[in-house]
């Protein structure tokens, strides 16, 4: 009875086993039908990424050849699944994929390594021409259910290599065209520095010519003055005795005689008023006064008070515009005006004067301007004109030393302006002469603020 409940107690565990390994078993397969699907899965979104990716992808067994490969594959080397697949890499459809750089990959690095990347191959491929392709591939190790395959990845660079070797040869010649503006520049700045040192010398020779002249006109203007002043006294003395011998003995000597004192007392009296207006032309520049705030309306009454006895023989009008205030040696610019004036009033022709006197102020300067209806100048002698002791018309006819002009030239220049005439024969002429505007030296114009 004992043996009996014994083996009902084994078969009972054995029994208990079996149940309990049947349980294990249908776990098991739960297990692997789980792991099954999640492979499926995985292998769907794998071969969905491989779809999609862009570059050539191709699974070669270790025979060399095609298990699969991506549409980006066929797309590039136009060739169709069914000319691909389980055929070698060498000879798809009636293409011959004999490329050595290929071969060279598949047979003699990737059996060496695992893996091989960037590997560069620049030649004609069959069906799509010349082609710069970057290779790179993976050897896939053999699993439990799969042999051992090689995955290659290839990736079209050709718009690249080329853009990278039109940069290069564009670099290349950059570089050459820097290399030689460079070279430009070092001979242009060669030859700036031999201007500029030319230019210095030449400057440094203008700076000692321009003192030695200034002192040759200090001379010479000191030399005038010296000699229009000591010919004064003997001039005054020959004067006297001619206008003595002529009261003394007016009645005692005959016409030609009469006459011949008259044309004396006239060139010493003509003699004296040059010497004059040299002293005057020669003290310009060394007695002129220090330049001040001057109305240039009283300056013009003034000047036409000096002339009245002549404007009211002539019979003539004068008229002006309202005239500025100028910074300037009062005297000097009354001897322009009087000079000027003078003339217009001289020139007038058989005419009654007519004078206009106007201002405008043009470019940081006033522009003064005189202008008659005479008898009008040449354009030629527009510049001779303004030189000493120059004239245009007998003495006899109009009177003058010739020096009127040259003094205002010489005054306008020494307030740092110009002088000059416009003027047509018969059709009476227009003096312009400017003075530069200049602020008070007691009174400074504020900052932004404009002359």
């Amino acid at each position: 009875m004992k043996d009996e409940a014994k083996s009902r107690e084994e078969l009972l565990a054995e029994v208990r086993q079996l149940q309990q390994d049947l349980s294990n078993l249908h776990a098991a397969e739960e297990q692997h039908e789980q792991r099954e699907e999640t492979l499926r899965e995985s292998l769907a979104l794998v071969q969905g990424i491989v779809e999609t990716v862009r570059e050539p992808l191709v699974v070669l067994d270790r025979d060399l050849k095609v298990v699969s490969a991506n549409p980006a594959f066929y797309r590039t080397f136009k060739v169709t699944p069914e000319e691909t697949e389980r055929r070698f890499i060498y000879d798809l459809g009636n293409k011959q994929w004999d490329i050595p750089a290929l071969r060279k990959l598949l047979e003699e690095i990737i059996p060496q390594n695992t893996f091989f990347d960037n590997f560069e191959v620049e030649q004609d491929f069959p069906g799509i021409g010349r082609k710069t392709m970057l290779l790179n591939a993976r050897l896939i190790q053999k699993g439990e259910k799969r042999p051992e395959m090689i995955l290659v990845a290839m990736e079209d660079i050709t718009e690249v290599k080329q853009a990278q070797d039109a940069l290069k040869k564009a670099y290349a010649e950059l570089e050459q065209r820097v290399a030689t503006r460079t070279q430009e520049l070092a001979l242009a700045n060669r030859e700036l520095q031999r201007e500029i040192e030319e230019r210095k010398r030449a400057e440094e020779l203008l700076l000692q010519k321009a003192e030695e002249l200034a002192r040759s006109n200090a001379d010479l203007e000191q030399f005038a003055y010296l000699v229009s002043h000591d010919l004064q006294e003997p001039l005054h003395v020959a004067s006297g005795f001619v206008q003595l011998l002529a009261r003394r003995y007016r009645d005692k000597l005959d016409a030609k005689a009469n006459e011949f004192i008259a044309r004396a007392l006239e060139s010493l009296s003509r003699m004296e008023q040059q010497i004059k207006d040299i002293l005057e032309f020669s003290r310009v520049t060394t007695r002129g006064k220090e330049f001040a705030l001057v109305d240039t309306n009283a300056v013009l009454d003034q000047v036409l008070k000096d002339l009245g006895a002549t404007i009211h023989k002539k019979k003539a009008r004068i008229t002006h515009e309202p005239l500025p205030e100028v910074m300037a040696d009062r005297a000097q610019l009354e001897r322009v005006f009087q000079n000027l004036i003078g003339n217009a009033l001289k020139f007038s022709g058989d005419q009654p004067p007519r004078v206009h006197i106007g201002a405008e102020r043009l470019n940081g300067e006033w522009r003064f301007s005189v202008r008659d209806q005479g008898i009008g100048i040449d354009p030629r002698h527009f510049q001779r004109i303004f030189l000493m002791f120059e004239r245009l018309h007998p003495r006899e006819e109009y009177p003058g030393t010739g020096i009127g002009l040259a003094i205002c030239k010489k005054i306008v220049e020494r307030h740092g302006g110009r002088i000059w005439v416009e003027s047509q024969p018969g059709r009476g002429a227009t003096f312009y002469f400017t003075i530069p505007v200049r602020r008070r030296p007691e009174a400074p114009a504020e900052p932004g603020k404009p002359e």
